[in-house]
């Protein structure tokens, strides 16, 4: 393939963003009555940025190869990337509301390297015309295996239910009285000047209980709403399916669409996540292991790649797993878990009992340094701190578990978010046993099965040394065996 531009109606979209961005800039300024320089000023960013839109796409090109993936881009500094297609992990399409009116989308290829200084995790093709977008993605993404195009899985809008259920409630709650704050003053109201002082005044005349009943109440609700909204932009229309050539794609979103695909010869397991309150709710995530995916610390990014189903019912989480396995049930159901060793409880009831002490101490210091009223909420706060900390530690043990089952190891662990992983055993490349100086007096260990590409982070944790190398053993023979000594 010859050199390309991009879509020339990518300089359109982003142009139409700054237009928008400046007729806000400019009503908040006639709002306040500005200086005439401010308007200048404004208008002339605008023009700017919509100059530098212009030239940043006639300097930028890109080719696909027989080996390459090719970049060029730059004004100032130009820059030259390359990545071979056999690197290539997973590819992105995403279209924003204004890429959608005018018929463009990012493509994003993912290598399964994290980003550094020096080098970026992904190259973003920003934008392609939405058939060539199509087009690059089928391109780059390797055909191979069988030939059967099916349907694993279709958002059901039953499961809206679970979308109240996490904690982005609390945030979304808290996030609107910032968001007012920001908005009053933006339009020239200072809060901190007139409604603030205004509100203690009241504040001080009546009762405060009723107040804050009323107040928790409006932040669970406006939780609740914006958690409903966030549901459904992003999981609107979600579809899973096995596209011919052995590739998984999973396409959903409702006003930014987005659409991710994987090589299943990349996928080297499943997790089944279940946050705490989803947990109680009998729900789960499904998530692909896979080189390129994203690890378990970017679950919760943006450009997560690994995402295999909406929170849906835990049996709907364990039949996609199957599904995407190729197997007749999932392992991370099938498989019996052998259970950690009560020196795994009591590190857990030690940490929770350090944890609650800590808290009350620094209450109890603030106590003293400012005003005694710290203290009654030192006392309250023990109270409900000893007795969850107990509740919790016992149930982050009852969670922890490990076990072979056909092809697969499966840990699991965690209590605010449950994570069950099977792991292929062909895809564990090596064993990592770690030690804290608390683990060596009570002789265990935490045992990390590392991946390909250094997306290991799957840990069988607080387990018995000799129990942990044995286990390691069985589960991918020769690995670690050829360093150990047997008695």
């Amino acid at each position: 393939m010859n050199w390309q531009r991009l879509d020339h109606r990518v300089v359109l979209s982003n142009a139409s963003w700054e237009a928008l961005i400046l007729v806000a800039a400019l009503a908040v300024m006639w709002w306040r009555d500005a200086a005439w320089w401010l308007y200048a000023s404004a208008c002339g960013a605008a023009l700017a940025l919509m100059g530098y839109e212009l030239f940043r796409w006639l300097k930028t090109r890109y080719r696909v190869t027989g080996e390459l993936l090719e970049l060029t881009t730059g004004i100032l500094v130009r820059s030259h990337r390359s990545i071979p297609r056999q690197r290539i992990r997973s590819v992105d399409v995403t279209a924003n509301p204004m890429h959608r009116l005018f018929g463009v989308a990012t493509v994003r290829i993912g290598t399964g390297q994290r980003a550094t200084s020096t080098t970026k995790a992904a190259l973003m093709l920003d934008a392609l015309a939405r058939p060539d977008a199509d087009r690059v993605r089928t391109t780059l993404i390797r055909r191979s295996g069988t030939n059967d195009d099916a349907t694993i899985a279709v958002g059901n809008w039953k499961w809206i239910k679970y979308a109240p259920l996490s904690a982005w409630v609390g945030v979304l709650g808290a996030s609107a009285f910032a968001a007012a704050y920001n908005v009053l003053d933006t339009v020239g109201a200072d809060p901190d000047k007139e409604i603030i002082p205004a509100l203690a005044r009241w504040l001080s005349t009546v009762d405060l209980v009723p107040v804050l009943i009323l107040l928790a109440v409006a932040t669970l609700v406006i939780g609740v709403v914006g958690a409903l909204g966030l549901h459904v932009e992003m999981w609107w229309n979600f579809r899973l399916v096995r596209e011919p050539g052995g590739s998984l794609r999973a396409a959903r979103g409702l006003f930014v669409t987005r659409s991710v695909t994987l090589e299943e010869e990349r996928l080297r397991g499943v997790e089944v996540a279940e946050p705490l309150l989803l947990r109680w709710g009998g729900g789960a995530y499904t998530y692909a292991v896979a080189t390129g995916a994203g690890t378990v610390e970017d679950q919760n990014s943006i450009h997560n790649t690994s995402a295999l189903l909406p929170p849906a019912p835990l049996g709907e989480a364990h039949r996609v797993a199957a599904e995407v396995l190729r197997e007749e049930q999932a392992p991370t159901q099938s498989v019996r878990l052998v259970a950690h060793t009560t020196l795994a409880r009591r590190r857990r009831l030690r940490w929770a009992m350090l944890a609650a002490t800590g808290t009350v101490g620094v209450l109890v210091l603030l106590a003293a340094l400012t005003t005694p009223v710290l203290l009654h909420v030192a006392w309250i706060s023990a109270l409900v701190l000893y007795p969850a900390g107990v509740l919790f530690a016992l149930d982050a043990y009852r969670s922890l578990g490990h076990g072979i089952t056909g092809r697969y190891v499966v840990t699991r662990h965690g209590t605010f978010k449950r994570r069950t992983i099977a792991l292929r055993r062909d895809g564990v490349i090596g064993w990592k046993v770690g030690q804290w100086a608390f683990h060596r007096r009570s002789g265990l260990c935490t045992l990390s099965a590392i991946t390909a590409g250094g997306r290991g982070a799957y840990h069988v944790k607080d387990v018995i040394l000799t129990d942990g190398v044995a286990f390691a053993d069985e589960a991918v023979p020769g690995v670690l065996g050829q360093f150990l000594v047997r008695s």
